[in-house]
């Protein structure tokens, strides 16, 4: 039976994954986390599967010490390998449970292989939807602490990301947005800006892009200005919002979308809670004014 259901009552696409349920969980939302060992720490390869993509500056074999960023598929994936893809991007061999404990040469360097395996997904003759994400804390959905992105190339249309792909038909509604956001800045890096959408698809959130109407990640070739960028937005987070849970969710366009795509990240600290008014009609209730938000990032 395919891992792919259809929702009969609202047509939407549903992923059963009950294999889900057997991974590790080294993250707890109400107790202190249990300690190593960690699968995705240095030492630990034997304990994922054989790796997709790695760096080892020093040299070495594959599947051994020594790297410094690394791609596994998921052990547990939402979708079995003969009908998508399930990866996990670990962007330092360090314990580190939080994006804002990386450097900028580590941050960097996940930005980039972000968008290295986005590519390498959208050219699977599956014709498959390539999406990353990350989740960071309990609250936030993440089950082992080591900081790890995830990118899936799903075999079916995801209606959210779908309906994000039709509001750039003839327009550019980040780059329009980005316009307007003086009150809502939060910071800016060479050709790259972050700052709070005047309508956030959730409470709290982060907007990401460059400045040019770019379609891909990979077409910011500026690396290092985006880790820097990403860092001190996910540092403030953590200082100014006191928030430790919260997603990364990068948008790109996919292979055959709209050309008029504008790529950009959207940091989501989980602020609240998702409640029966959001899960039962799916309408979001933003709690905090973006400008609010915003004045609070930038320490005011």
């Amino acid at each position: 039976m395919s891992s792919v259901a259809w929702d009969p009552v609202s047509g939407g696409p549903v992923l059963l994954a009950p294999g889900r349920s057997a991974r590790p969980h080294d993250t707890k939302a109400t107790e202190a986390p249990t300690p190593r060992p960690c699968p995705f720490c240095e030492g630990a390869e034997q304990d994922t599967p054989l790796e997709t993509y790695a760096e080892r500056p020093a040299g070495g074999g594959a599947n051994t010490p020594g790297w410094s960023v690394r791609v596994v598929p998921n052990k547990f994936p939402v979708i079995p390998e003969e009908e998508g893809i399930h990866e996990v991007v670990v962007p330092t061999s360090r314990h580190v449970v939080a994006l804002a404990e990386l450097t900028e040469q580590e941050m960097s360097r996940a930005t980039r292989v972000w968008a290295l395996r986005l590519e390498e997904i959208a050219a699977d003759p599956r014709g498959l939807w390539p999406f990353c994400f990350l989740n960071q804390g309990a609250a936030a959905g993440a089950s082992l602490q080591h900081t790890h992105a995830q990118i899936v190339g799903l075999p079916v249309e995801p209606p959210r990301l779908l309906a994000i792909e039709r509001t750039f038909a003839g327009s550019d509604p980040v780059a329009a947005d980005l316009d307007t956001a003086d009150s809502r800045l939060v910071a800016q890096e060479a050709g790259f800006a972050a700052w709070c959408p005047a309508v956030p698809p959730f409470t709290g959130t982060l907007r990401i892009a460059s400045r040019e109407a770019e379609t891909h990640l990979t077409e910011s070739t500026d690396f290092d200005a985006l880790g820097r960028l990403l860092l001190e937005v996910v540092t403030r987070v953590d200082s100014y919002l006191g928030a430790p849970s919260l997603n990364l969710l990068v948008h790109q366009r996919r292979p055959g979308g709209p050309g008029a795509f504008h790529w950009h990240i959207d940091l989501v600290p989980r602020l609240g809670t998702l409640a029966g008014l959001e899960l039962g009609t799916g309408v979001i209730a933003i709690a905090q004014a973006p400008e609010a938000v915003a004045a609070r990032l930038r320490g005011e």
